[in-house]
């Protein structure tokens, strides 16, 4: 096995707004974190039961995304941790 690296996310629900707080390991790069994080949400659609679970999984989560950039409010508050690089 090789090198193991942490990234975790812990979600607070305040006021109907959803604040994430994402955990990794010091040092690991926004791209590191980025690929990881997808990696995770990929074998989540992939462990669908089937090809059109799969496929309405993925457009969901393109749908999300999409939302959340159109919305100006969504990243107003973003703050990154110095020990990302």
């Amino acid at each position: 096995m090789g090198d193991k690296m942490f990234v975790g996310v812990s979600v607070t629900v305040k006021d109907g707004r959803f604040y994430f707080d994402i955990m990794a390991d010091k040092g690991l790069y926004m791209e590191d974190i980025r690929s990881i994080l997808v990696g995770g949400v990929a074998l989540s659609i992939r462990g669908e039961k089937t090809p059109e679970l799969q496929a309405k999984a993925m457009r969901d989560v393109i749908s999300h995304l999409e939302s959340e950039f159109i919305n100006p409010d969504s990243f107003s508050d973003l703050g990154v941790n110095d020990d990302v690089k």
